[in-house]
């Protein structure tokens, strides 16, 4: 491609295929939610108040036990040898889709799973209501436990940064000379510099929380379900009215969100002078313990090695009565009927690599030939696509392609998925990209070096491993897509997820768990491979 046409067509390919769905999705959007009737029907419905209290319940219970998991475990084996251990496990953690860790989960904690066999016993399950319990906190513990992996891994990023983690060295030795004891030296003087650093993790876990479908129809309360529920049934009901109250319905889920973020925000803002008094008092003897901490570590690895015991275990069983701790026999008859239907995992297969490679190579092409000012608006974009709910996107999408006949097409399916996949690829590429050194560049325009040979020879060989790591990113995320794929699909097409979701609501446990476990497979081999190839193929001898 010629050099002046490169920035044309990228900028063409970029608003055909990311930028033009996205807003006329969000316009299509606010086309239907306008509908007066829509709102009164939704407004009217019996079980909008309690579903609308339960799903802000369940968001802001499950963030606040992740972030405080989280930051005791910082707070307690930061700078140990625990710490750097531990980045492994997070990054194992965060290949685990969160749709096949609830199904795990839930094998683990009904009556009749694991933990009831363990500590109740009997003849018959106990009477305990904990999967899709009245109050959410099956979900919750759910929530948790899948996003304080993440919140540790922002947490590890942050603190591994070189100025970073210089200028924390200085407070804390500066702090600890002036009598503060651990504790007071985390909590008066490092905290409140890194928590407003997590305010676009916490807000994104906040608002996935409030609005996931997936997990809720697994693990989640069911009279009343969450908020976002009901909006995902009507959205998939036949009838037009029904189908625009879902829609009013996911905005009323989306305003009251965005009205309670901005009174937080003005909450805090109001009581910073305050914050700032009570943190300047004089120093405390509060020390950090390690123990809590290290229980917590424990906790993680012992829940995620259950939940895949779980799944393996229940895959291969065959007749596993209650209160046996182990099935009478192990077969491979689910994965024999996954293996003579294999459509749903092609599919999502096809789409996954479709979309990250395209989004991969889109993502490059936009940076390289863009400036950081075009930088800003791509990034509130793609901040903005995945700071919505999921319900908005994909039912403003559904309605635009539905009306240009893209609906149940693979095209519309495949940029259903591509919507999210490019925004997280361009987020996790952006920040690796532009901190390319360009005196490399400069020293190839000398020795007359054609920019695609720079590239290739030297630029993506540095890039190496946040080029795999965005692909294997995009590649889970288009793996685990749900709302989007059956909206577009109209019952066309299946995915793993969708045939995850459906199963999940039935009685064959082992057909299940074999496709929460290729759900997980698939994404957990593309993140290892990304990083065996992103090591370096020379080591630096030792001096």
């Amino acid at each position: 491609m010629r050099r002046g046409l490169a920035k044309p067509a990228t900028l063409g390919a970029l608003f055909l295929l990311w930028a033009l769905p996205l807003a006329a999705s969000l316009i299509a959007f606010m086309t239907v939610v306008a509908d007066v009737e829509a709102w009164r029907a939704m407004l009217q419905h019996p079980q909008l108040s309690g579903a609308l209290l339960l799903s802000i319940w369940i968001a802001t219970a499950g963030l606040a036990c992740a972030l405080t998991m989280s930051l005791v475990i910082m707070m307690g084996i930061y700078g140990t040898p625990l710490w750097r251990r531990f980045q492994a496990f997070t990054g194992a953690a965060l290949a685990l889709p969160h749709l096949a860790f609830a199904i795990g989960f839930g094998f683990l904690i009904m009556p009749s799973g694991l933990l009831a066999r363990i500590l109740a016993g009997g003849e018959l399950p106990p009477q305990w209501v904990t999967t899709q319990d009245p109050l959410g906190l099956s979900l919750i513990a759910c929530l948790a436990l899948k996003e304080t992996p993440f919140l540790l891994a922002i947490l590890w990023s942050l603190l591994a940064r070189g100025d970073v983690a210089a200028a924390f060295t200085g407070q804390w030795r500066s702090a600890r000379s002036l009598g503060h004891g651990t504790a007071s030296a985390w909590l008066r003087v490092l905290l409140p510099q890194i928590l407003p650093r997590l305010a676009g993790p916490i807000i994104i876990v906040w608002v996935y929380g409030a609005t996931v479908v997936d997990m809720a129809l697994v693990i989640g309360p069911t009279q009343p379900p969450p908020l976002a529920v009901i909006a995902w049934a009507d959205l998939n009901h036949a009838d037009a009215a029904i189908n625009a109250r879902g829609m009013a319905a996911a905005a009323v889920l989306t305003l009251v969100l965005a009205v309670i973020a901005a009174c937080v925000w003005v909450g805090i803002t109001l009581m910073q002078r305050a914050f700032k008094v009570l943190m300047s008092i004089g120093p405390s003897p509060l020390a950090v313990t390690k123990a809590p901490a290290v229980f917590l570590c424990s906790v993680l690895f012992a829940a995620y090695l259950l939940v895949a015991v779980m799944l393996v275990v229940v895959s291969l069983s065959g007749h596993w009565p209650y209160p046996e701790l182990f099935p009478d026999r192990l077969q491979l008859e689910a994965w024999h009927h996954l293996w003579r239907e294999p459509a749903p995992l092609f599919l999502s297969l096809l789409l996954a690599l479709a979309t990250s490679g395209l989004a991969i190579g889109l993502a490059v092409l936009c940076l390289e030939v863009t400036g950081n000012r075009f930088d800003r608006f791509l990034m509130a974009a793609a901040v903005l696509c995945l700071g919505l709910p999921a319900l908005v996107i994909a039912g403003g999408q559904y309605r635009l392609f539905l009306a240009i006949g893209l609906t149940a097409t693979l095209p519309g399916l495949w940029l259903a998925h591509f919507t999210a996949v490019f925004a997280y690829v361009f987020i996790v590429l952006k920040g690796p990209y532009r901190a390319f050194d360009p005196r490399w560049q400069s020293v190839a325009n000398g020795l007359n070096s054609g920019k695609l040979r720079f590239w290739l020879q030297l630029k993506a060989p540095f890039l190496k491993a946040p080029l795999l790591m965005a692909v294997a990113i995009g590649f889970s995320v288009s793996m685990v897509q749900f709302v989007p794929a059956q909206l577009m699909a109209a019952g066309r097409f299946a995915t793993l997820p969708m045939e995850a979701v459906t199963l999940a609501s039935g009685g064959n446990r082992a057909l299940t768990a074999s496709y929460a476990l290729a759900l997980t497979l698939a994404p957990a081999l593309v993140f290892l491979a990304a990083f065996l190839f992103s090591r370096p193929r020379w080591r630096q001898p030792w001096i």
